[in-house]
């Protein structure tokens, strides 16, 4: 099955989601959080779908699901669930 996001995409969207929670020390955020980031610094529209959000979840369904890598830091801890992403701490 083909999906919607290249690995370059998400590769972007891990990596402008993780600086901005390593600048602002921020340890997680849910999907809603990051969907309305993403927007919001034009890197991922918010209007697609059927309601905010729905683009980007998108994307982690389709990590999830093997399609595409998955977002650095997307956690959900069964399918259904609300989606978090995690900072992950450079070493």
């Amino acid at each position: 099955m083909i999906s919607t996001f290249e690995n370059s995409d998400v590769k972007f969207v891990s990596d402008y989601l993780q600086y901005y929670m390593s600048k602002n020390n921020i340890s997680e955020m849910t999907a809603d959080e990051c969907a309305e980031l993403l927007a919001n610094g034009k890197v991922l529209s918010n209007k697609i779908g059927p309601k905010p959000g729905f683009n980007f979840r998108q994307m982690l369904r389709e990590g999830r699901d093997g399609k595409i890598d998955l977002v650095l830091g997307a956690h959900q801890k069964f399918p259904r669930a609300k989606w978090v992403i995690k900072r992950i701490k450079s070493q």
